[in-house]
């Protein structure tokens, strides 16, 4: 028997197979995956609001939590880059 294969991952062959372009759709589970990229003492003084045409909106808890997520906007884009999200900017609001 051969080894086991994710579902995912046989779909995307066979719907690449007869030309449709396959891609997850990791925007659904945002709200889940933004606690777990940033460091923890951000990390309960921020939340996903909403995401609209690439830009991902969080809703920020204070001017300092604001700073530190400014400064860090780069890594936390570029870790959502390696997760499958595909923002263009976030934006933050207190």
């Amino acid at each position: 028997m051969g080894e086991i294969e994710r579902i995912d991952k046989i779909l995307k062959n066979v719907l690449n197979g007869i030309g449709i372009e396959f891609e997850k759709n990791r925007n659904l589970d945002i709200s889940v995956v933004w606690p777990r990229i940033l460091d923890e003492k951000i990390r309960g003084k921020s939340y996903v609001l909403f995401d609209k045409n690439g830009y991902l909106y969080v809703k920020v808890e204070s001017s300092c939590c604001l700073s530190w997520l400014r400064i860090n906007k780069k890594q936390i884009i570029n870790k959502l880059k390696e997760m499958g999200f595909k923002y263009k900017d976030i934006k933050f609001l207190i």
